[in-house]
């Protein structure tokens, strides 16, 4: 089905007022177009009477999939005065949580990273200061006994030198050790791409005359979406912490001008 079908549909409910098929759409439709859960938070949110029952439903699907940033959520549901704080309390709640769940994990990670940073440059100094020494027996590669002519690294991966070049991409790089080391600097390019990109959000909206007009491009550019690269493990944050910053300035740059 054509996705204007799926607006056609959810709309028609809403002219004909059956609040109830409004959200069935949604569920319906809403993996194919997930606009049509933030279609319909903001036609609750228009509506006078009370609503809470299906704003709260519409809330808890909008968090499960984080179709929208919170600092929209609260401003769309601004303009419906029987919307009180207990209508997203759970949801701002569990939002907060998360958000601080990922601060302590990014702050292990921290640690980490420098643990193995200082292990790193003790290593670096040792390589500097003495011969390294390959006691490796078995080629990393077949696994069978190594015999020369073999191939070692100083990351202590050893190759019989057929095995190597057989299996090699690069004469300079161990055949092991580059998928996790383009991991990294895929990770390393992608945070560079979204600092920049926060650089020049931040300095558009300080400069522009029309705030909104700056944030309204970058959301219809996807800016605000979270940034997953193919090669991250399941469930990373790396970017979260960028993205923050983005809806911060936002909220900053929006009481501003209220």
């Amino acid at each position: 089905m054509c996705m204007c079908r799926y607006q056609q549909i959810m709309h028609y409910h809403m002219q004909t007022e059956e609040y109830g098929k409004v959200v069935d759409a949604c569920k319906r439709y809403g993996d194919q177009e997930g606009c049509l859960w933030e279609q319909a938070l903001g036609y609750f949110a228009r509506k006078e009477e009370d609503c809470k029952a299906y704003i709260s439903e519409v809330l808890h699907h909008i968090d499960q999939k984080n179709l929208m940033p919170p600092l929209l959520v609260v401003q769309t549901l601004a303009h419906n005065s029987t919307a009180t704080l207990s209508v997203i309390k759970d949801y701002l709640i569990n939002k907060l949580q998360r958000e601080s769940q990922q601060i302590e994990d990014d702050e292990c990670k921290i640690c980490q990273y420098r643990e193995e940073t200082a292990h790193l440059r003790s290593e670096i100094q040792e390589l500097k200061a003495s011969a390294k020494i390959f006691q490796k027996t078995k080629c990393n590669m077949c696994n069978s006994p190594l015999e020369l002519p073999s191939v070692h690294f100083l990351c202590s991966h050893s190759f019989h030198q057929h095995c190597f070049e057989s299996y090699a991409e690069s004469d300079a790089e161990c055949p092991t050790c580059t998928p996790e080391n383009r991991k990294v600097m895929d990770l390393l390019r992608a945070q560079d791409q979204k600092r920049d990109l926060h650089d020049h959000f931040n300095r558009q909206l300080r400069t522009s005359n029309d705030g909104f007009s700056v944030v309204a491009d970058y959301f219809g550019r996807g800016v605000f979406n979270k940034l997953t690269l193919v090669t991250d493990p399941p469930g990373s944050k790396t970017a979260a912490s960028l993205e923050v910053n983005l809806q911060r300035d936002l909220l900053i740059h929006t009481k501003r001008n209220s």
